[in-house]
């Protein structure tokens, strides 16, 4: 049974698309909207009811210099403690950070008391 190469033009069309569709759907979110990355901010209401997916992008806005933003594990993240295990930090004040693949994500503030005071994000990206 042979296969007509408008079929085959239009299955290869349709597998280009489907890998290309995610990146065009992707949102952009700044943390914690007009208050953005900053401490006394409780970011659970803030991405509660939010679908992140592969490919969005999160904005974090915050004091350059005084505050910062750390990508981290579950266990950095639970106990405040960068040292344990940090997979990116920035403290420039603006932060992007594209979420690249599905499964759980963390963030906090390597300062202590900034974390203790609420400078933690938790997040699960479908």
């Amino acid at each position: 049974m042979a296969i007509s190469i408008g079929k085959l033009v239009l299955v290869f069309i349709f597998l280009i698309l489907s890998v290309e569709m995610p990146s065009c759907l992707a949102k952009e979110y700044v943390v914690g909207d007009k208050r953005g990355w900053s401490p006394g901010v409780d970011y659970h209401p803030w991405a509660y009811g939010k679908s992140f997916r592969v490919g969005d992008v999160l904005h974090f806005f915050y004091t350059p210099k005084v505050i910062d933003v750390a990508s981290v594990d579950i266990s950095s993240y639970a106990l405040c403690d960068s040292t344990i295990k940090t997979f990116y930090k920035d403290n420039s004040g603006q932060t992007s950070i594209t979420l690249e693949k599905s499964g759980p994500y963390y963030f906090i503030s390597t300062n202590k008391e900034g974390c203790f005071t609420g400078l933690k994000l938790e997040l699960h990206v479908l």
